[in-house]
């Protein structure tokens, strides 16, 4: 018999591995393939950490190591590591549809818990989603908080386009009820909105964690006047995220492509009662190329990534100060699978990267930076299938840093698709 080589043959008889496999991640350090609203404390506070050499290197180390559940899935995707003495990364997210009356309609949660270039975010987002016609759905979601003030207002609708591809569309107000609700004092002159649109095919339409997806996330330019802060702000942003996957006969490749542009005006009111004009830019981009070979049993695989980070003017007023940060950071990366029993895994990964480090603040305050050099790290993540069936992975992740031989931090892991 004349074996089958077609190219869904292959598919078929891969896939299973390749979801099982670590090293076969969509990872970003700027944007993510779900929306991003506008935040208040994002624009008025900022970010209250002064990143070290080694944040971003961190970060992506201890980026999500399974496919599923992919941003787009239902299910708990967690990752949390160490990033200094004193600070903890975290990315959680608990999605789970809770659907009824045939799965025309659904109730929806989704716990967010993550942080972004400006700082941390949490979200409580409960909602309902309705089958309005045979391919089309319609979404009412809120980010709901005891302070009504802060709750954010989702209105979404989705449409099926064929062969499992879909298109989503949002529409969010943040801090819908602000102005009323608010006894702060703080109002907004122009309310803030943002826009997600995102497409997503499935590779063969077969499995949402391979293929493409497209996100866009637009907040339109909002003015917030805070009196607790003493101060004006303007801020309009657009970030963007590619992820894309080509399944060949024995590799698997995969490009994530992210990129961010946020602008914003401050009118501060000093303590001698003159106002200061500052402004902010930050550009990001990000490109991450990464090759798996699939038939061999060790799962070699290898990436390069690229990060480029330009953030200049006034930070908020977590750090108060005006500075210029330009970050270029190169890197290749790389991971073998070895499986020490059917349910236990040891992955070694290594990072090697060169740092362009140029950073300068107003006021010093052991702020400024000047770093050019090689870091590096090796992680060894061990792996635990909790289930097999439901694809449960429990992730423990061990590190050294190759440029000052000590301790790099660790990570731990949960990924359980719902």
């Amino acid at each position: 018999m004349t074996p089958d080589l077609s190219f869904m043959s292959l598919y078929r008889r891969c896939l299973p591995v390749l979801l099982l496999s670590s090293s076969l991640v969509h990872a970003n350090i700027g944007p993510d393939h779900i929306p991003q609203p506008w935040r208040t404390e994002a624009v008025v506070d900022g970010r209250d950490q002064n990143f070290n050499a080694v944040r971003y290197l961190h970060e992506f180390s201890y980026r999500h190591s399974q496919r599923h559940p992919a941003p787009t899935e239902s299910g708990i995707r967690g990752t949390a590591g160490s990033v200094g003495s004193d600070v903890l990364y975290l990315d959680f997210r608990y999605r789970q549809d809770f659907e009824f009356n045939d799965g025309r309609q659904a109730f929806m949660l989704d716990i967010q818990r993550g942080e972004d270039l400006d700082g941390l975010y949490e979200r409580q987002i409960f909602g309902f989603r309705h089958q309005l016609m045979e391919k089309t759905e319609i979404w009412l979601q809120g980010d709901v908080t005891a302070d009504k003030s802060t709750a954010d207002v989702y209105f979404s609708v989705r449409r099926y386009l064929g062969n499992e591809s879909w298109l989503h569309a949002s529409w969010i107000l943040p801090d819908t009820y602000f102005n009323t609700k608010s006894d702060t004092g703080d109002e907004f002159d122009t309310e803030p909105a943002t826009a997600f649109l995102q497409w997503h095919q499935p590779l063969n339409g077969a499995d949402d964690a391979l293929g493409t997806t497209l996100s866009l996330n637009y907040s339109p330019e909002a003015v917030i006047v805070s009196e607790t802060s003493q101060l004006r702000a303007e801020s309009e942003s657009f970030s963007a995220a590619l992820t894309h996957d080509w399944l060949l006969p024995n590799w698997l490749l995969t490009m994530d492509v992210a990129g961010e542009r946020t602008r914003r005006a401050y009118q501060l009111n000093q303590a001698e009662g003159e106002v200061k004009a500052a402004d902010f830019d930050r550009y990001l981009w990000e490109l991450t190329l990464q090759a798996t070979y699939i038939p061999h049993p060790n799962r070699p695989s290898v990436g390069l990534r690229y990060l480029s980070v330009r953030e200049q003017g006034y930070f908020g007023r977590n750090l108060d100060d005006v500075g210029d940060i330009d970050r270029r950071e190169p890197m290749i990366f790389g991971s073998l699978r070895f499986a020490i029993s059917e349910r236990a895994f040891f992955t070694p990964e290594i990072y090697a990267s060169y740092v362009n480090i140029d950073q300068r603040f107003e006021s010093g305050r052991n702020r400024n930076r000047d770093e050019n050099g090689f870091i590096g790290k090796l992680a060894f993540p061990f792996e635990y299938l909790m289930s097999a069936e439901d694809r449960a992975v429990l992730t423990i992740s061990p590190s050294i840093l190759l440029h000052e031989l000590r301790f790099g931090g660790g990570n731990l892991q949960v990924h359980w698709p719902l």
